[in-house]
């Protein structure tokens, strides 16, 4: 702790430059954090910006899947991986990681609250612009003639006109939601807090989510655009809420109590948890 403002004219010179080079470093450290800050929130703006970078795709991919191209058995694998980005697979994967890893039980709910904000936020986002889903704005074609379908692409169609009236608040259909996916923004909120937690298997979590997005275009509930644009929204609840963001005070003090009481519960019960992970998590993030 410095000391008061008054006692510090008071002290020896030697004493006045230690205080001044112990303030100088704080102020460094703060201006790094802010610095750093800022570098993540540079990342939901560039996912974003990728969406509205991948308009001009959102159509040719809608059609490539509409119509078939897709192998039947990787669409059928592609479709296991929802779990990922569903609210109840994401409930499983927190509860899996409750009963393996004592020593982390602590940094759950910034864990639930990241994976399951991002959602929370992108369906609220989907109140504010009606979108049609590609198999809304895409013409129905019967069972058996699916492949055909590719002869009736109209060169009239314009990625725009998926695009529906402002402030819907909610009066359009599940059809007419597709702005932003809601299960991208779970999926990579929750990537981006399995990271945290377990570093190591940061290309597993990234490849989970890759292959949830996939599965929002193949199954023709959403366009690539909307696909990146829940992933902006999933980065940012994660930007705010890990270590170093604006949010994350909210959640320390839970985990000093969570981390004290779980301490107690291990050594009562004779066992171990795994000592040093949550310093190392946080030197990580």
């Amino acid at each position: 702790m410095f000391p008061p403002a008054r006692s510090i004219a008071i002290l020896s010179p030697f004493h006045r430059d230690k205080t001044s080079k112990s303030m100088a470093s704080i102020e460094l450290n703060s201006s790094l954090v802010r610095r750093s800050l800022w570098l993540r929130l540079l990342w939901p703006l560039v996912i974003a910006a990728a969406g509205f970078a991948a308009l001009g795709l959102d159509l040719p991919i809608a059609w490539w899947f509409h119509d078939g191209h897709c192998p039947a058995e990787i669409h059928r694998w592609l479709a296991f991986a929802e779990v990922y980005a569903h609210g109840f697979g994401v409930a499983c994967i927190l509860l899996t990681i409750f009963g393996l890893d004592a020593g982390g039980r602590h940094l759950l709910p910034r864990a639930a609250a990241i994976a399951f904000g991002g959602g929370l936020v992108a369906n609220l986002l989907k109140l504010s612009l009606s979108r049609a889903r590609p198999h809304e704005f895409l013409p129905k074609v019967p069972d058996g003639f699916v492949a055909a379908a590719g002869t009736v692409h109209s060169a009239n169609q314009s990625i725009f006109d998926t695009f529906g009236q402002w402030l819907p608040l909610g009066k359009v259909a599940s059809g007419f939601q597709s702005f932003p996916s809601g299960h991208m923004a779970t999926a990579f909120g929750l990537t981006a807090a399995l990271i945290w937690l377990y570093p190591r298997g940061r290309w597993v979590f990234a490849l989970f989510a890759l292959l949830a997005g996939c599965q929002r275009m193949s199954s023709q509930a959403h366009f690539l655009s909307d696909v990146f644009w829940g992933a902006a929204t999933g980065c940012t609840i994660a930007v705010l809420f890990l270590p170093g963001g604006l949010l994350a005070w909210q959640f320390e003090w839970l985990e000093a109590i969570l981390a004290s009481h779980g301490q107690r519960s291990i050594e009562e019960s004779g066992g171990e948890g795994r000592p040093g992970t949550p310093q190392r998590r946080r030197d990580a993030a």
